[in-house]
């Protein structure tokens, strides 16, 4: 049941208790008075009259208060009712035990109180001049009336001060009990705005669990296309039978990408790391991947210097029409080497990218330009350079991006530092490429522990 019907049953159960109040009154007056007729008056005049009206009036107030037909027939307890009813029984009582004579004037007082009591100023206004009239008219058709003007005047005008005094109490109980459908009334207010509110909120999370799911989608599907583009492990592994990849995109696609390509004895290894993460660094990696393609395999520059030269002038040429210059800021890290097998040769060039080689546990970072490619600053002032070494083949090659490094985590929520990570590297670089893989992840995966991925990883590890 709903809270207004529930509202609607309570006022309907005070108007209930009120009839069956009044019902026991009337009762109990009637039954007084008749025993105090029958006991103690006269039995004179029309006394048929005075029989008849015990009568009815007994078996009427007994059938209200046992039965309670005002449940079921609402104009029972309605103001017309009551005051035709009322009113035909006590002109009828009084006419039948004196006229004006009667002692039983006082039940006009007590009538009018009780209907004062349970209606409006109004209605009980009405009662009042019904009441006036009726008792006029006994005083008109009393043949042998005797009574004074200053007493008739006195009993009329105690009439309205019946009703007064009757609506008085009923002010005071209508003032309460309507101070209570306040409250009631405000509390549905309250739980209505909190329903609709409830309402609005499950929609609204329906309609964004939709577009979440649009987006998801949208992410997975772009996941697929960067994943076609880009080399995958098994191309690293075609080139490099001992190696592994790491890729932990940090929102479904990356703005870390790596890239592999061969010429003749040459074999070329890039890891990339593009400015954003998500859909914005997936976007330059689609650009950087380009570029990687046109300056190495297009136009066969091989050397990694001259590779970050040229890309970063690419790049330039691409950002600087562009009306918003915020977007200047777009670049990315790169690490690129180049393999020569025949002559055992590495050749290494980086913009602020991260490499190192293992030799029998000992580490060897390979020195990277302080500048990215892109940002504000582009062309001859970036001093791009190419390191060159030798290796054995027990050598192993990491090259990797900064967002194992970066990632908080541990007992105190603190970053992983680099020196961790290359100390890791250096631990475990005799093992078996697929070994330092499981040991490099999980470590990863321990530290971060339940705290959010910061951003893209890639690590990758070559057997020279």
């Amino acid at each position: 049941m709903g809270e207004n019907k529930l509202l609607e049953q309570a006022l309907q159960d005070k108007l209930h208790t009120a009839e069956k109040r009044l019902s026991l009154l009337r009762f109990v007056l009637i039954a007084f008075n008749s025993l105090i007729y029958l006991l103690f008056l006269p039995h004179e005049n029309m006394v048929w009259l005075a029989y008849g009206v015990i009568i009815v009036a007994n078996l009427y107030s007994l059938f209200s208060l046992v039965f309670e037909p005002y449940k079921k027939f609402p104009f029972l307890s309605s103001i017309h009712f009551t005051t035709i009813s009322d009113s035909t029984l006590i002109v009828l009582w009084i006419m039948a035990t004196g006229f004006m004579d009667s002692p039983f004037y006082i039940i006009w007082y007590v009538s009018l109180i009780a209907v004062a009591y349970r209606y409006t100023v109004k209605e009980t206004g009405v009662s009042t001049v019904a009441y006036v009239a009726c008792y006029l008219l006994i005083y008109l058709i009393d043949t042998e009336n005797s009574t004074p003007t200053g007493v008739l005047l006195t009993r009329l005008g105690y009439l309205p001060l019946a009703g007064m005094l009757g609506m008085y109490f009923s002010t005071e109980i209508s003032e309460q009990i309507d101070g209570k459908i306040r409250i009631i009334k405000g509390e549905q207010a309250l739980k209505d705005a909190h329903d609709t509110l409830e309402k609005k909120v499950e929609q609204r999370t329906k309609e964004l669990s939709i577009i979440n799911k649009d987006l998801t989608d949208s992410l997975s599907y772009a996941e697929r296309i960067q994943s076609a583009i880009l080399p995958t492990s098994k191309d690293l592994m075609m080139l490099f039978k001992d190696s592994f990849v790491i890729h932990l995109p940090r929102d479904i696609v990356s703005g870390d990408f790596y890239w592999t390509f061969q010429h003749e004895q040459l074999t070329f290894v890039a890891v990339v790391d593009c400015t954003g993460h998500g859909v914005p660094g997936a976007l330059m990696s689609m650009i950087g991947n380009n570029l990687l393609e046109r300056t190495v395999v297009e136009k066969r520059i091989h050397d990694p210097a001259e590779i970050l030269r040229r890309i970063d002038k690419d790049l330039a040429e691409l950002v600087k029409n562009r009306s918003d210059r915020s977007t200047i800021n777009d670049g990315m890290d790169i690490s690129i080497c180049c393999i020569d097998r025949e002559a055992n040769v590495l050749r290494f060039g980086g913009a602020q990218g991260y490499a190192i080689v293992v030799r029998n546990g000992q580490v060897m970072e390979l020195q990277s330009s302080k500048f990215s490619i892109g940002g504000m600053l582009s062309g001859p002032e970036k001093p791009f350079i190419t390191i060159e070494t030798s290796f054995e083949d027990a050598d192993t090659l990491y090259m990797f991006t900064d967002g194992y490094q970066d990632q908080f985590g541990g007992p105190v929520g603190k970053k992983f530092y680099r020196k961790n990570l290359m100390a890791l590297l250096s631990d475990i670089s005799h093992r078996p490429m697929a070994s330092q893989r499981s040991e490099i992840l999980g470590t990863f995966k321990t530290w971060k522990g339940d705290e959010m991925q910061m951003d893209d990883v890639t690590v990758v590890g070559i057997r020279l």
